[in-house]
């Protein structure tokens, strides 16, 4: 059996160098890594977008992967024009190509409506298909390519294990893979579109994922916990001038979870933008989510602990967030913990 077959995997458990888990990941992107469309460069960034999302067991889901998946290509394909494989003679599109213009055609929907506007009924039926169709070769074959040391899996029962030697090998290099990942998948776009779709390739992958609409947090941070001060400065918010600040920065988490989500005045959110927080806020976000979300964080199933959120604080570290961000004239005691 070819191993893109294969209905499950496990990955090897043996200890392995940083060389080795290096030389694993890195088979991803060699001439013997056959590719016919982008969807291992897709995968490879939908687990990376959720590596935060781990539960216990380095477990996620293919609910959770195809998701992102699925997010990801809405933009490139919908927003952007991006062909996703060749043209062949019989000008056959990807499985993805026409799962997503069937379901603009099917809805009557607008060519630049963000995937996170479209209703939950319609963003779950989209999902459902893209995982039907893409999981069959995709799972198997980012395996086989990464010599069985990244993850197991089972398609029957949706889910894969991330090996944690890789997972900890690949928090402390994220942005770097992340980089080769989209350097590797900008050469095989550029060969397979028109120079008219392929300017700005890296950002226009980098931001496949970056959500338009953070409304629905600052909703639900100010209406239903009745957070009315900055986080930062504790500067009391006017309604009209209240913003969403992702604390650990997007450009290094490239996810969207209410834990690391805070309110902040336009003066704040503009002096922090990606920097990364000192880190006193960092135990005030952390008090911050155990008093007043982690009832709200169970109640919808988020994956998330302490522990977890000061490991992301650090492996921001390692990634360049080396530089860290405090308020001018700062005071400990208007760090907004609380309301």
């Amino acid at each position: 059996m070819a191993m893109f077959d294969k209905n499950e995997g496990r990955y090897k458990k043996d200890y392995a160098t940083s060389d080795e888990l290096w030389s694993a990941l890195l088979g991803v992107f060699t001439p013997t890594s056959r590719k016919t469309t982008t969807y291992k460069f897709g995968f490879l960034k939908s687990i990376i977008d959720n590596l935060y999302n781990v539960d216990i067991n380095y477990v996620l889901t293919f609910d959770q992967l195809f998701g992102k998946f699925t997010e990801i290509y809405w933009n490139l394909i919908l927003k952007y024009n991006l062909l996703q494989k060749p043209v062949d003679k019989n000008n056959k599109e990807s499985k993805i190509e026409k799962i997503l213009y069937s379901t603009q055609s099917k809805y009557s929907l607008g060519e630049n409506i963000p995937f996170e506007s479209l209703p939950e009924q319609i963003k779950q039926e989209i999902v459902v298909s893209v995982k039907k169709e893409c999981k069959q070769y995709v799972v198997a074959a980012l395996f086989g390519d990464t010599q069985m040391m990244f993850y197991s899996f089972s398609k029957s029962e949706e889910w894969i294990q991330i090996n944690p030697q890789m997972y900890d090998f690949i928090c402390k290099h994220k942005l770097m893979i992340e980089k080769i990942n989209y350097f590797e998948w900008a050469k095989f776009l550029e060969k397979v579109n028109s120079e008219t779709t392929t300017p700005q390739l890296l950002s226009k992958l980098d931001a496949s994922s970056k959500r338009n609409n953070l409304s629905i947090y600052r909703q639900i941070l100010h209406e239903e916990f009745g957070f009315n001060t900055c986080f930062y400065c504790g500067k009391n918010l006017q309604q009209s001038k209240i913003e969403v600040d992702h604390f650990i920065p997007w450009a290094f988490i490239k996810d969207d979870n209410i834990w690391n989500f805070v309110l902040a005045c336009p003066e704040c959110n503009r002096s922090k933008s990606d920097k990364l927080p000192d880190l006193i806020y960092l135990d005030a976000l952390i008090e911050r989510n155990d008093n007043l979300l982690l009832d709200y964080i169970e109640r919808n199933n988020i994956h998330y602990n302490n522990d977890t959120l000061r490991h992301i604080y650090e492996w921001a570290k390692l990634n360049g967030y080396n530089k860290t961000w405090k308020k001018r004239n700062y005071s400990k005691s208007k760090v907004s913990v609380s309301e």
